[in-house]
């Protein structure tokens, strides 16, 4: 296994779940050290786990820094044997039916089924998020928005594989912009859009959020999509709301039911509202929208 990435974890066990402040804080503390986070309910529905993996050991002085701010907590770093998260990502990424869409593996394709639009998505380097509800629920979400409404200018932030930008192309056949702020992310995306043959419609770049040049040439976005997690969709409302357009809607996921009032308060700071959520099992989206009667903020 010797081109299994080497992995670090970081986790804080509760003997109960946490008040959502304590929890949201902790997430944001880890997330400086790891690549990708969980937040989950023990087995059993027993306790509460938050982990952070990290690709380079993590000093242990600087964990405990950053969680000074809450005595009793012990975190345990401990190394991840090595495993082959590509085949693993491969053999867990069932095909998912929403809607028109046959969403599958390259591993499926001989199950493609007739009259639904297959995109073949394949994770390369990702080790599983285990996000597959917030996907569907975002899928659910942009097929729901497409009955009535007619984007023509989508952004996809946070694109990882690409999969909801390819979604929009196909509801709303407009170019659409992806971005992410991981290099892999950004080469797995190009790929999976040559793959399905949307090179030209898909245009996939590395930025921060929403702070490349491009991103800001383009805006304001009629439709924006983000499926990453709570708190940098808290982070990042001020940033949505300057890029959105005045009829426009955002699709934001990654969040757990217990997140939705601290990501809505955060967005209705910056003068946006609820227009719909969906809710499947533990995991929401929201969708986003300005007040009818709204001035665009400046």
């Amino acid at each position: 296994m010797s081109g299994a990435p080497r992995l670090w974890s970081i986790a804080v066990d509760f003997k109960e779940r946490p008040p959502e402040a304590t929890r949201t804080a902790v997430e944001s503390a880890l997330e400086t050290f790891g690549g990708a986070l969980t937040s989950f309910e023990g087995e059993g529905g027993k306790g509460w786990r938050i982990e952070a993996l990290a690709e380079t050991r993590p000093k242990a002085g600087e964990v405990r820094s950053a969680l000074r701010a809450f005595p009793g907590i012990t975190p345990r770093i401990q190394n991840v044997p090595p495993r082959d998260w590509v085949a693993e990502s491969e053999a867990g990424l069932k095909p998912i039916r929403v809607g028109p869409f046959f969403i599958h593996g390259a591993h499926d394709w001989a199950r493609r089924p007739k009259g639904k639009i297959a995109l073949e998505i394949d994770a390369g380097m990702a080790f599983g998020t285990g996000r597959h509800e917030t996907t569907k629920g975002c899928i659910q979400a942009l097929v729901r928005l497409s009955d009535g409404h007619k984007f023509r200018r989508p952004l996809d932030v946070g694109t990882g594989t690409g999969i909801l930008a390819f979604v929009a192309w196909h509801l709303f056949r407009r170019p659409v912009l992806a971005v992410d702020n991981d290099r892999d992310a950004v080469r797995i995306a190009r790929e999976n859009a040559v793959v399905n043959g949307l090179a030209k419609s898909v245009r996939v770049l590395r930025s921060e959020g929403y702070r490349a040049a491009v991103v800001h040439a383009e805006a304001p976005y009629d439709l924006i999509t983000a499926n990453i997690l709570a708190n940098p969709l808290i982070a990042l409302a001020p940033a949505l709301e300057r890029h959105l357009a005045r009829d426009g809607r955002a699709v934001l996921s990654g969040l757990l039911k217990t997140q939705e009032a601290d990501v809505l308060a955060a967005h209705r700071a910056v003068g946006l509202e609820l227009d719909f959520h969906l809710r499947l099992g533990e995991w929401s989206v929201l969708v986003l929208k300005r007040p009818t009667r709204a001035k665009r903020r400046t």
